[in-house]
């Protein structure tokens, strides 16, 4: 494997999109084999990014709510097939557990009737018999070791999240928010707080079909094909792999059969479209690096 070409693309995101902080994790066969971060925390000032900047990451929340949602299935203590009104009753329509997870997954909008993080933590919370955070903490982030994760915000870790910055179309560059953390964790209900090391753990743990190297097992490797193949909305129509592009412009890219998986993080909303070039292009750099094919077919989103 030689990453110098992915190395060398990576370091001028910022200077050829604009970006003003990203970090960037591959996984490959269970090892983590490139890690970059780049920008700053705040890029009018300057000041170099410290060791641990934290994402609010949207869509990487919704696949890891549908992952503790499908290890409650795989534990026998619900069905695909039940109706969501069974566990809430507010929610009048014959909605099954699996239509639920699609749509959750699907959505941009994170107050859409009947399909919200609200609804979706009260069904995990009704079904386990234990609170949201709880459920989680104990059956992901702990045995995961994913010390810097949290679906809250609290004074340790939001003097860690990156700067957000928006597009300006008059500009043509990006422009740092003046809302507050807090207010911009609120407008965002349903993130999950956390740091590419982090994410990209879970994420190889999915791609490794289930099971930690210490025995603890996450998945079935059958439930995870599921999750990837049948139920979660999907930004390729490749098989065996899982897709999609956050709020902020954050990549997540999971492969179970190439064993591969990209994490990158950035909170730049608004991105131009010629931004969105740069997508493929780190996907075609990584598989080209360690050398496996790379599909030339597939994203939704991307050619």
């Amino acid at each position: 494997m030689d990453f110098n070409k992915l190395s060398k693309f990576v370091k001028n995101i910022g200077t050829q999109y604009g970006v003003p902080c990203y970090d960037i994790s591959v996984y490959y066969n269970y090892i983590n084999v490139f890690y970059k971060k780049r920008g700053f925390t705040n890029f009018k000032n300057k000041f170099k990014a410290f060791g641990r900047n934290m994402y609010l990451f949207h869509s990487g929340a919704k696949l890891m709510c549908c992952v503790a949602l499908m290890r409650l299935i795989e534990c026998g203590k619900a069905s695909l097939d039940d109706l969501v009104r069974t566990y809430i009753p507010e929610i009048q329509t014959d909605i099954t557990i699996k239509e639920m997870m699609h749509e959750f997954s699907r959505t941009f909008d994170y107050e859409v009737k009947d399909f919200n993080f609200t609804n979706m933590t009260k069904l995990i919370e009704k079904i386990s018999g234990q609170s949201f955070y709880e459920y989680v903490d104990l059956e992901i982030l702990k045995p995961l070791k994913m010390k810097s994760t949290s679906f809250e915000l609290n004074d340790k870790n939001k003097k860690h999240i990156a700067f957000q910055y928006n597009f300006n179309s008059e500009s043509q560059n990006y422009i740092e928010s003046d809302k507050s953390v807090e207010a911009l964790f609120n407008k965002n209900k349903g993130c999950v707080i956390t740091t590419v090391d982090d994410y990209s753990r879970f994420c190889n743990v999915l791609c490794s079909g289930g099971t930690m190297r210490n025995g603890y097992k996450l998945l079935d490797k059958e439930s995870i094909d599921s999750l990837i193949n049948d139920i979660l909305y999907n930004e390729t129509e490749k098989n065996d792999a899982f897709v999609c592009l956050g709020y902020n412009g954050g990549l997540i890219l999971i492969d179970i059969k190439k064993k591969i998986t990209i994490v990158y993080a950035q909170h730049a909303q608004n991105m131009p479209a010629e931004q969105l070039k740069m997508y493929p292009q780190l996907r075609k750099l990584t598989y080209e690096c360690i050398g496996v094919d790379t599909w030339s077919k597939g994203y939704n989103m991307f050619p």
